[in-house]
């Protein structure tokens, strides 16, 4: 009786609106839809947890105009099992060129040039080709040179309060429909060997920064 009052329901509800840019006024942040991150997925200003899955590509160049038209037909399939005409699911496909990661390539390498320089300190021949190496791919990481072309699904659930439990619960129940997801985008192009897999928190920083960095060019 003489406890707090509860808030309308509409209270707890998100209801932030994407505003006008005021260019040169306003913070990243500010212009940014992304609100936060959590474990692997993003949360939006508008109240939706978002997940990024990477899917692997298939080459139409070594196909059949015949087998190039099952692809198709396939994934048609595919969407129309997994949308239809009455369901409210959204999903997004993004085809983005990306910069090509050279540094466990470049670390391997470094790792290699430490070893010799403790095992082989006298074989200066040996310490100056690895060290080439390093400086090569070093030099066309940072000139983001070499690209490819990366496929992205973009997935996301409503949360439907702004609290913790509300949000935990979004995320069980985003996770299931990856799963299911990645399971029914398998086995429709099993014929031609697409995977799929959630990308990890770090890799979906990559992928903003790098759009970031694209559209300011």
């Amino acid at each position: 009786m003489f406890g707090p009052k509860k808030k309308p329901i509409d209270d707890y509800v998100f209801d932030d609106e994407p505003k006008t840019l005021d260019k040169g006024k306003q913070s990243l942040q500010d212009m940014s839809l992304i609100e936060a991150q959590y474990n692997d997925f993003l949360v939006t200003k508008r109240g939706y947890l978002v997940v990024l899955l990477k899917v692997t590509g298939i080459n139409l160049d070594l196909l059949t105009t015949t087998e190039q038209e099952d692809v198709f037909d396939e994934f048609n399939a595919f969407l129309m099992s997994t949308l239809g005409e009455n369901s409210e699911e959204v999903q997004q496909y993004l085809d983005i060129t990306m910069p090509v990661d050279f540094s466990e390539y470049i670390l391997f390498w470094q790792h290699r040039y430490l070893t010799v320089l403790e095992e082989e300190p006298e074989n200066e021949a040996k310490l100056a080709l690895i060290a080439s190496y390093v400086d090569t791919f070093s030099g066309v990481a940072s000139s983001q040179e070499m690209t490819t072309k990366t496929h992205i699904v973009v997935l996301h659930e409503k949360i439907p309060k702004k609290h913790l439990a509300s949000l935990e619960q979004t995320a069980i129940h985003l996770e299931e429909k990856v799963l299911l997801f990645i399971r029914q985008l398998e086995n429709a192009l099993s014929t031609y060997d697409v995977e799929a897999r959630q990308l990890t928190a770090k890799e979906c920083r990559e992928v903003l920064q790098h759009l970031l960095n694209f559209s300011n060019h």
